[in-house]
Protein backbone atom coordinates (compact mmCIF):
# COMPACT_ATOMS: atom_id res chain seq x y z
CA UNK A 1 0.00 0.00 0.00
CA UNK A 2 2.69 2.60 0.66
CA UNK A 3 4.06 2.17 -2.77
CA UNK A 4 1.07 3.10 -4.35
CA UNK A 5 0.94 6.46 -2.21
CA UNK A 6 4.99 6.85 -2.43
CA UNK A 7 4.34 6.76 -5.96
CA UNK A 8 1.40 9.12 -5.94
CA UNK A 9 3.23 11.60 -3.80
CA UNK A 10 6.12 11.73 -6.88
CA UNK A 11 3.61 12.57 -8.88
CA UNK A 12 2.23 15.55 -6.73
CA UNK A 13 5.20 16.69 -6.96
CA UNK A 14 5.47 16.96 -10.51
CA UNK A 15 2.57 18.60 -10.34
CA UNK A 16 3.00 21.25 -8.18
CA UNK A 17 1.56 23.61 -9.63
CA UNK A 18 -1.60 22.32 -10.31
CA UNK A 19 -1.78 22.46 -6.33
CA UNK A 20 -1.32 25.89 -6.54
CA UNK A 21 -3.98 26.42 -9.28
CA UNK A 22 -6.51 24.07 -7.31
CA UNK A 23 -5.59 26.73 -4.27
CA UNK A 24 -6.33 30.03 -6.04
CA UNK A 25 -9.47 28.25 -7.46
CA UNK A 26 -10.66 27.33 -3.72
CA UNK A 27 -9.67 30.57 -2.41
CA UNK A 28 -11.80 32.47 -4.94
CA UNK A 29 -14.68 30.37 -4.32
CA UNK A 30 -14.16 30.28 -0.44
CA UNK A 31 -14.19 34.24 -0.61
CA UNK A 32 -17.13 34.96 -3.26
CA UNK A 33 -19.19 32.38 -1.23
CA UNK A 34 -18.05 33.94 2.32
CA UNK A 35 -19.03 37.29 1.21
CA UNK A 36 -22.84 35.89 -0.29
CA UNK A 37 -23.81 34.25 2.65
CA UNK A 38 -22.30 37.41 5.06
CA UNK A 39 -24.16 39.85 2.93
CA UNK A 40 -27.50 37.86 2.96
CA UNK A 41 -27.14 35.93 6.76
CA UNK A 42 -25.81 39.17 9.02
CA UNK A 43 -28.88 41.68 8.29
CA UNK A 44 -30.74 38.57 9.70
CA UNK A 45 -28.46 38.23 12.15
CA UNK A 46 -28.43 41.55 13.52
CA UNK A 47 -32.47 41.98 13.68
CA UNK A 48 -32.32 39.02 16.24
CA UNK A 49 -33.91 39.91 19.57
CA UNK A 50 -31.49 41.35 22.23
CA UNK A 51 -31.24 40.88 25.18
CA UNK A 52 -31.89 37.42 25.10
CA UNK A 53 -35.59 36.44 23.66
CA UNK A 54 -38.32 35.06 25.51
CA UNK A 55 -40.64 33.19 23.37
CA UNK A 56 -42.94 35.82 22.33
CA UNK A 57 -40.18 37.59 20.77
CA UNK A 58 -38.53 34.55 18.69
CA UNK A 59 -41.65 34.01 17.44
CA UNK A 60 -42.19 37.72 16.85
CA UNK A 61 -38.37 37.38 14.63
CA UNK A 62 -39.31 34.12 12.81
CA UNK A 63 -42.79 35.56 11.87
CA UNK A 64 -41.14 38.32 10.22
CA UNK A 65 -38.49 36.55 8.60
CA UNK A 66 -41.18 34.51 7.02
CA UNK A 67 -42.94 37.70 5.97
CA UNK A 68 -39.75 39.24 4.34
CA UNK A 69 -39.01 36.15 2.72
CA UNK A 70 -42.29 35.82 1.16
CA UNK A 71 -42.30 39.71 -0.05
CA UNK A 72 -38.65 40.76 -0.71
CA UNK A 73 -36.72 40.07 -4.21
CA UNK A 74 -33.88 39.25 -2.11
CA UNK A 75 -34.54 36.08 -1.98
CA UNK A 76 -34.25 35.22 -5.81
CA UNK A 77 -31.40 37.76 -6.24
CA UNK A 78 -29.30 35.91 -4.21
CA UNK A 79 -30.80 31.98 -5.03
CA UNK A 80 -29.65 33.29 -9.02
CA UNK A 81 -26.04 34.80 -7.68
CA UNK A 82 -25.40 30.95 -5.91
CA UNK A 83 -27.03 29.15 -8.69
CA UNK A 84 -24.49 31.35 -11.48
CA UNK A 85 -21.54 30.34 -8.59
CA UNK A 86 -22.51 26.86 -8.74
CA UNK A 87 -22.74 26.55 -12.13
CA UNK A 88 -18.97 28.20 -13.13
CA UNK A 89 -18.25 25.33 -10.74
CA UNK A 90 -19.28 22.82 -12.77
CA UNK A 91 -17.90 24.36 -15.73
CA UNK A 92 -14.49 24.71 -13.93
CA UNK A 93 -13.96 21.94 -12.10
CA UNK A 94 -14.15 19.09 -15.01
CA UNK A 95 -11.72 20.82 -16.75
CA UNK A 96 -9.54 20.65 -14.21
CA UNK A 97 -10.30 17.10 -13.81
CA UNK A 98 -8.69 16.82 -17.24
CA UNK A 99 -5.48 18.15 -16.74
CA UNK A 100 -5.06 16.37 -13.94
CA UNK A 101 -6.12 13.27 -15.74
CA UNK A 102 -3.74 13.93 -18.79
CA UNK A 103 -0.49 15.03 -16.94
CA UNK A 104 -1.05 11.30 -15.22
CA UNK A 105 -1.11 9.84 -18.54
CA UNK A 106 2.07 12.00 -20.55
CA UNK A 107 3.88 10.79 -16.70
CA UNK A 108 2.98 7.08 -17.27
CA UNK A 109 4.75 7.20 -20.49
CA UNK A 110 7.65 9.11 -19.23
CA UNK A 111 7.42 12.22 -20.95
CA UNK A 112 7.81 15.62 -18.36
CA UNK A 113 6.28 19.04 -19.03
CA UNK A 114 3.51 21.05 -18.55
CA UNK A 115 0.58 19.41 -19.75
CA UNK A 116 -2.48 20.43 -17.96
CA UNK A 117 -3.36 23.48 -20.37
CA UNK A 118 -3.13 20.83 -23.49
CA UNK A 119 -4.87 18.12 -20.70
CA UNK A 120 -8.15 20.36 -20.67
CA UNK A 121 -7.92 21.08 -24.78
CA UNK A 122 -7.44 17.27 -25.45
CA UNK A 123 -10.15 15.61 -22.84
CA UNK A 124 -12.61 17.98 -21.53
CA UNK A 125 -15.67 16.35 -23.57
CA UNK A 126 -15.38 13.16 -21.80
CA UNK A 127 -14.47 14.28 -18.07
CA UNK A 128 -17.52 16.72 -18.24
CA UNK A 129 -19.77 14.16 -19.38
CA UNK A 130 -18.33 11.69 -16.03
CA UNK A 131 -18.60 14.69 -14.21
CA UNK A 132 -22.52 15.62 -15.08
CA UNK A 133 -22.74 11.65 -14.72
CA UNK A 134 -21.47 11.60 -11.24
CA UNK A 135 -23.10 14.63 -9.78
CA UNK A 136 -26.85 13.16 -11.04
CA UNK A 137 -25.69 9.66 -9.78
CA UNK A 138 -24.73 11.35 -6.42
CA UNK A 139 -27.76 13.42 -5.74
CA UNK A 140 -30.58 10.71 -7.40
CA UNK A 141 -31.43 9.57 -3.92
CA UNK A 142 -32.39 12.84 -2.39
CA UNK A 143 -35.62 12.26 -4.51
CA UNK A 144 -36.56 9.01 -2.13
CA UNK A 145 -34.19 10.29 0.76
CA UNK A 146 -35.20 13.70 1.62
CA UNK A 147 -39.01 13.20 2.27
CA UNK A 148 -38.07 11.14 4.89
CA UNK A 149 -35.19 13.29 5.88
CA UNK A 150 -37.36 16.11 6.20
CA UNK A 151 -39.36 15.75 9.07
CA UNK A 152 -36.99 14.40 10.93
CA UNK A 153 -34.80 17.91 10.21
CA UNK A 154 -37.87 19.92 11.37
CA UNK A 155 -38.60 17.64 14.65
CA UNK A 156 -34.46 18.54 15.22
CA UNK A 157 -35.54 22.34 15.36
CA UNK A 158 -37.48 21.39 18.77
CA UNK A 159 -35.24 17.99 19.76
CA UNK A 160 -31.48 18.33 18.63
CA UNK A 161 -32.15 14.54 19.56
CA UNK A 162 -33.87 13.89 16.40
CA UNK A 163 -30.51 14.53 14.44
CA UNK A 164 -29.47 11.07 15.80
CA UNK A 165 -32.27 9.27 13.31
CA UNK A 166 -30.93 10.93 9.98
CA UNK A 167 -27.09 9.27 11.13
CA UNK A 168 -28.60 5.92 8.82
CA UNK A 169 -29.75 8.07 6.04
CA UNK A 170 -26.78 10.17 5.67
CA UNK A 171 -24.18 7.21 6.01
CA UNK A 172 -26.05 4.77 3.58
CA UNK A 173 -26.05 8.04 1.08
CA UNK A 174 -22.36 8.84 2.10
CA UNK A 175 -21.12 5.46 1.38
CA UNK A 176 -23.45 5.52 -2.30
CA UNK A 177 -22.10 8.35 -3.34
CA UNK A 178 -17.82 7.55 -2.11
CA UNK A 179 -18.62 3.98 -4.24
CA UNK A 180 -20.04 5.97 -7.14
CA UNK A 181 -17.30 8.23 -7.29
CA UNK A 182 -14.70 5.64 -6.75
CA UNK A 183 -16.11 3.43 -10.07
CA UNK A 184 -16.63 6.96 -12.14
CA UNK A 185 -12.47 7.45 -11.42
CA UNK A 186 -11.50 4.19 -12.68
CA UNK A 187 -14.10 4.42 -15.23
CA UNK A 188 -12.15 7.64 -16.50
CA UNK A 189 -8.80 6.86 -16.24
CA UNK A 190 -9.48 3.88 -18.79
CA UNK A 191 -11.25 6.67 -20.73
CA UNK A 192 -8.66 9.39 -20.98
CA UNK A 193 -5.87 6.86 -21.86
CA UNK A 194 -7.90 5.04 -24.98
CA UNK A 195 -8.44 2.00 -23.19
CA UNK A 196 -11.65 0.34 -22.36
CA UNK A 197 -13.48 1.45 -18.97
CA UNK A 198 -14.89 -2.03 -18.42
CA UNK A 199 -11.16 -3.20 -17.78
CA UNK A 200 -10.96 -0.03 -15.55
CA UNK A 201 -14.29 -0.92 -13.58
CA UNK A 202 -13.22 -4.44 -13.30
CA UNK A 203 -9.65 -3.49 -11.84
CA UNK A 204 -11.69 -1.49 -9.48
CA UNK A 205 -13.87 -3.92 -8.17
CA UNK A 206 -10.91 -6.77 -8.32
CA UNK A 207 -8.83 -4.04 -5.83
CA UNK A 208 -11.44 -2.61 -3.61
CA UNK A 209 -9.66 -3.18 -1.00
CA UNK A 210 -6.59 -1.40 -2.08
CA UNK A 211 -8.82 1.51 -3.22
CA UNK A 212 -10.22 1.94 -0.51
CA UNK A 213 -7.05 1.61 1.89
CA UNK A 214 -5.51 4.81 0.07
CA UNK A 215 -8.74 7.03 0.41
CA UNK A 216 -9.01 6.02 4.23
CA UNK A 217 -5.48 6.70 4.90
CA UNK A 218 -5.06 9.95 2.73
CA UNK A 219 -8.43 11.23 3.44
CA UNK A 220 -8.14 10.40 7.01
CA UNK A 221 -4.48 12.25 7.42
CA UNK A 222 -6.43 15.41 5.61
CA UNK A 223 -9.28 15.38 7.72
CA UNK A 224 -6.61 15.57 10.53
CA UNK A 225 -4.57 18.10 9.48
CA UNK A 226 -7.22 20.20 8.80
CA UNK A 227 -8.87 20.33 12.03
CA UNK A 228 -5.51 20.90 13.65
CA UNK A 229 -5.61 23.99 11.44
CA UNK A 230 -8.80 25.08 12.48
CA UNK A 231 -8.02 24.42 16.23
CA UNK A 232 -4.89 26.42 15.42
CA UNK A 233 -6.91 28.90 13.66
CA UNK A 234 -9.46 29.49 16.47
CA UNK A 235 -6.57 29.27 19.53
CA UNK A 236 -4.45 32.25 17.41
CA UNK A 237 -7.05 35.02 16.56
CA UNK A 238 -6.15 37.87 14.06
CA UNK A 239 -3.90 37.32 11.17
CA UNK A 240 -1.95 34.59 12.07
CA UNK A 241 -5.34 32.60 12.45
CA UNK A 242 -6.61 34.01 9.23
CA UNK A 243 -3.24 32.55 7.40
CA UNK A 244 -3.53 29.49 8.99
CA UNK A 245 -7.06 29.32 7.47
CA UNK A 246 -6.14 30.06 4.12
CA UNK A 247 -3.46 27.44 4.08
CA UNK A 248 -6.23 24.74 4.77
CA UNK A 249 -7.32 25.64 0.90
CA UNK A 250 -3.28 24.54 -0.05
CA UNK A 251 -3.65 21.17 2.30
CA UNK A 252 -7.04 20.14 0.97
CA UNK A 253 -5.71 20.73 -2.18
CA UNK A 254 -2.73 19.21 -1.65
CA UNK A 255 -4.60 16.18 -0.41
CA UNK A 256 -7.30 16.32 -3.13
CA UNK A 257 -4.41 15.27 -5.76
CA UNK A 258 -2.51 13.19 -4.02
CA UNK A 259 -6.11 10.78 -3.46
CA UNK A 260 -6.13 10.81 -7.10
CA UNK A 261 -2.73 10.51 -8.23
CA UNK A 262 -2.53 7.73 -5.78
CA UNK A 263 -5.47 5.90 -6.98
CA UNK A 264 -4.22 6.16 -10.61
CA UNK A 265 -1.17 4.46 -9.48
CA UNK A 266 -3.08 1.15 -8.21
CA UNK A 267 -5.27 1.31 -11.78
CA UNK A 268 -2.02 1.86 -13.55
CA UNK A 269 -0.11 -1.04 -11.89
CA UNK A 270 -3.17 -3.47 -12.49
CA UNK A 271 -3.66 -2.36 -16.09
CA UNK A 272 -0.16 -3.52 -17.27
CA UNK A 273 -0.49 -6.74 -14.76
CA UNK A 274 -3.47 -7.78 -16.47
Amino acid sequence: MKSYAGQGWTSVKDQFYVIILLFLYRLLWGYFLYRLVKSAVIPLLLRFPDPAPNELSKLLYFYEGEMALAQSNDVHTYAWLLLGMLMVRMILTPLIHAGIFYNLHQEARGERGLFFFKGIRKLWKPVTLFYFAETILTFAPAYWLIPKMLPLLIDAIRDPSALLKLAPYLFCWLLYAYLIHLFLLYMQFGKTAGISMLSALTICIRHMKKAVHMSVMIGGTAMLVLLLLSGLSLLWAGLIGLIIQQASYFISSLFQLWGVTAQYHVWHTHQHQS
